[in-house]
């Protein structure tokens, strides 16, 4: 299979981390695959958040994510493939096809557990995106 576009779900965590490392492992086989770093922003949706409150939570929420996306252009800024970064607000699973069928993703690379402590093989997330993905999906573990 010949990959031109791959889309990483990254959140910062070890497991992730090792998604990342296989990406970079993919790119390297061609320089002209393009690689989309993407974290996803999950903010509540209750309607009983005082708007200060959410405003102060919303940024620092997407300060969060700036950090961990530098992070992950750290680790990639040898990489001489086109290297693109994404912080989008949204339910994960859903952000994370989204993006895949928006940009024309051919891959899916994403870890096997995020940081939500699930133990269990495959979080909610990578099941759910396994399993509704029109494109295949690598799940590193």
């Amino acid at each position: 299979m010949f990959c031109e576009r791959i889309v990483l779900a990254y959140d910062g965590s070890d497991v992730a981390k090792r998604a990342l490392e296989k990406t970079v492992a993919i790119a390297e086989t061609n320089v002209s695959i393009k690689v989309d770093v993407l974290y996803t922003i999950e903010l509540p949706q209750t309607p009983y958040v005082i708007e200060d409150v959410f405003e102060d939570m919303q940024q620092s929420m997407h300060e969060y994510g700036n950090a961990v996306l530098s992070e992950a252009k750290e680790k990639m800024a040898t990489l001489p493939n086109y290297v693109d970064f994404y912080a989008v607000e949204g339910k994960a699973s859903q952000s994370i096809l989204e993006h895949a069928d928006d940009q024309a993703c051919d891959l899916i690379v994403i870890g096997s557990r995020g940081l939500t402590g699930i133990k269990e093989f495959l979080g909610s997330v990578s099941h759910y995106v396994v399993h509704h993905s029109h494109v295949p999906v690598l799940v590193v573990r």
